[in-house]
């Protein structure tokens, strides 16, 4: 199974667009959002998405009642700020990442397959352990000098692996 992985969108619709479009076209079952959306209108731009959405809420998300409100009217699924998963026989871990000791700890635990977390805007594709680390990046273009470049990932359930797409 493949699922789409988006962290740290920040309003970005033209990316949020574009996302949308490789997604379907990749033809993913579900798509994990690890936090950081910010504003509740920005989820009108995944209404073409042909798979639901699980999320999780970040550091930056404003006005969450009105989120909530939103996603009623759609196919997105908000589970707070922490969310945790059995697909396919894998358990996997989201969370936004504001704290790298506890994405440490997460990912070395070993209760896990996967961890998908955000936060940085610095995307990640790494195997500690038995462990999937993964941090999908960012869909706005330019964070600061050193973090350029808008991303997100695809997990595959089948072999515990992501690859990251650059917009």
């Amino acid at each position: 199974m493949k699922i789409g992985v988006l962290s740290d969108t920040h309003d970005q619709v033209e990316k949020i667009q574009r996302a949308v479009k490789i997604l379907n076209k990749e033809k993913v079952s579900l798509i994990i959002h690890c936090g950081d959306w910010v504003s509740p209108f920005t989820q009108f731009f995944y209404r073409d998405l042909k798979s639901p959405i699980k999320g999780i809420f970040g550091n930056n998300d404003g006005d969450i009642p009105y989120h909530l409100v939103c996603a009623k009217k759609s196919h997105i699924q908000f589970a707070g700020r922490t969310m945790s998963l059995n697909i396919r026989g894998r358990k996997i871990f989201v969370y936004h990442g504001e704290s790298e000791e506890t994405v440490k700890a997460l990912i070395t635990c070993s209760k896990y397959d996967a961890v998908f977390h955000g936060h940085t805007h610095t995307p990640s594709n790494i195997v500690m352990g038995k462990t999937l680390s993964l941090n999908p990046g960012t869909l706005m273009s330019i964070t600061d000098k050193n973090i350029q470049g808008a991303s997100f990932a695809i997990y595959d359930t089948v072999n515990n692996s992501a690859k990251l797409i650059t917009l």
